[in-house]
């Protein structure tokens, strides 16, 4: 087992992002990875959804948890504020972009590796076999 150093962010709120385009969103989203675990292979990214950012349903092999840091985020029906929590387990299909006419961050803690699987397109028709992953 690997012991590793010790990470730690003071400002989650101002960190710098990178662009990344998941093929689940029409636009680029923030991204930054936090922390992956190399033996789990659990995945830690902040996130940021600018304002007007479409999502589709889609579902991922592996559980993840999301908390709102600022922004609304709405995920699967429901509206979350700062300080809200949500949870998927995997395989389950969700969706979650940010509210309308809000921006959001959050950080999101993935149970093993990354990947995603759209569950529909853009148009709201049956997405084709699709894979997105970070490896």
């Amino acid at each position: 087992m690997t012991i590793p150093d010790a990470v730690i962010l003071p400002d989650l709120l101002v960190a710098t992002l990178e662009s990344s385009r998941p093929v689940i969103y029409d636009i680029p989203i923030g991204l930054r990875e936090l922390y992956v675990d190399p033996d789990t292979g659990d995945e830690h990214y902040l996130v940021h959804y600018p304002a007007g950012m479409r999502a589709v349903r889609h579902h991922h092999s592996a559980a993840h948890t999301i908390i709102v840091l600022n922004g609304l985020l709405s995920a699967n029906g429901h509206i979350l504020g700062p300080g809200s929590y949500c949870h998927f387990p995997a395989m389950v299909v969700m969706h979650h972009e940010p509210a309308a006419g809000n921006h959001c961050r959050f950080v999101t803690i993935f149970h093993g590796p990354f990947d995603v699987f759209p569950d529909e397109g853009l148009d709201g028709e049956k997405a084709p076999a699709q894979l997105y992953s970070d490896e």
